[in-house]
This record gives C-alpha cells, sequence and structure tokens, in this order.
C-alpha cells in the first residue's frame, strides 16, 4: 500500500502540474505567439498529453521497460474514454442533478481522476507487466 500512496501523490502532483501547463501554454500561445483564442488551448492540450505522457511513464510510475509506443497509444485510449466520462458524469450531475455547471465539470474530473490514476497504475503503467518473464499483453 505505501507504493500506492507514493504513487497516488506524485500523480497529484503531476494533474496539479498539467492543469497549470495548459493554462499557461493556452496563455502563451494566444497572447505571445498570436494563435487564437480556439486554437490556442487545441495546441496546448496535445503538448500537455506529451508532457503527461513523460511524466507518468518516468515520475509517476517509474521503472518502466515496456515499449513506449504501446503505452503512448494505451495512454491516448484511455484519456479518449475518460474524456467520454466525464462528459456523462458533468451530464448526470448538471441536467440530472441540477448542479450548477462549474460544479458539475470540478465533481466530473475529481470522479475521473481517481478512476485514471487506478487505469494507469493497473493497466498501462502496471510495473508487473514490465517485469522480465511476465506475459506480455
Amino acid at each position: 500500500m505505501p507504493a500506492a500512496l507514493g504513487d497516488l501523490g506524485r500523480y497529484a502532483l503531476a494533474s496539479a502540474f498539467s492543469f497549470l501547463f495548459v493554462l499557461a501554454a493556452t496563455a502563451a500561445l494566444h497572447e505571445l505567439a498570436g494563435l487564437s483564442q480556439t486554437l490556442a488551448p487545441a495546441v496546448a492540450l496535445v503538448a500537455a498529453f506529451a508532457v503527461n505522457f513523460t511524466l507518468l511513464r518516468r515520475w509517476v510510475f517509474k521503472g518502466q521497460s515496456r515499449p513506449v509506443a504501446r503505452q503512448v497509444v494505451e495512454t491516448a485510449l484511455a484519456s479518449i474514454a475518460f474524456r467520454a466520462f466525464e462528459y456523462g458524469i458533468f451530464l448526470a450531475l448538471h441536467l440530472g442533478l441540477d448542479l450548477d455547471y462549474l460544479v458539475a465539470t470540478g465533481a466530473s474530473l475529481c470522479v475521473s481522476a481517481l478512476g485514471k490514476f487506478g487505469v494507469y497504475r493497473e493497466i498501462v503503467f502496471n510495473r508487473s507487466r514490465s517485469a522480465p518473464g511476465s506475459p506480455s499483453r
């Protein structure tokens, strides 16, 4: 359990960094690089994906030996699935329970973050899947 808590702490810090990175990159891309207000966040999110993947693989879930390309694909698929899940939770809370849209957004992101941590730790970046002699999926 202590290893999971260490991973969770690093994951929380990486998530906070990612949030700030997206905001700062969006602002910089618009204000300094002149990208439109609609294109800047899209470029920032693509950059954040690369930064997040690197943080997850090298810092949050250290000791990875599985092929990078496979983990990139798994991370992308998990990210897409969780964005859809977040939107579903948002709709249920906002439309179903009549919660304020910002409260519903925040709640959906918090619920999703815990699920993402589990999927990333137990599937995508599972160290035992990386161990020599373990069956490859």
